[in-house]
């Protein structure tokens, strides 16, 4: 079976977003997904939470397993070269297309 998981977050990703992100990595992994879509097209405000957050992801992900962050604005991707997660994780400036989210709850404040 083919799994792909879509994570949409939005708003600040700041240090009070940290500890539902964690949560959001722990839900990813008990699906057992082939690939993670991350969503940061409605992400006003991104500091190191942002790129902390995909790390963890991907760190816990078996190395099979991709993720791709979908949809970064340029200063979204700026961080994300800066901290070398371009190195770990797939960007994509489309949509995670028809993959149905799986958690909602996983946005911002």
């Amino acid at each position: 079976m083919n799994r792909h998981v879509k994570v949409c977050v939005a708003g600040d990703i700041d240090a009070d977003a940290a500890p539902a992100l964690s949560d959001v990595v722990a839900r990813v992994v008990a699906l057992s997904p082939e690939h993670v879509f991350v969503d940061v097209a409605e992400v006003d405000f991104a500091g190191s939470v942002l790129p902390n957050f995909l790390a963890h992801l991907a760190g816990v992900l078996p190395r099979a397993m991709s993720v791709t962050v979908c949809r970064p604005r340029p200063r979204h991707r700026w961080i994300l070269e800066v901290t070398g997660m371009t190195q770990i994780l797939l960007i994509s400036a489309a949509a995670a297309g028809q993959v149905p989210p799986v958690e909602d709850g996983s946005h911002g404040h």
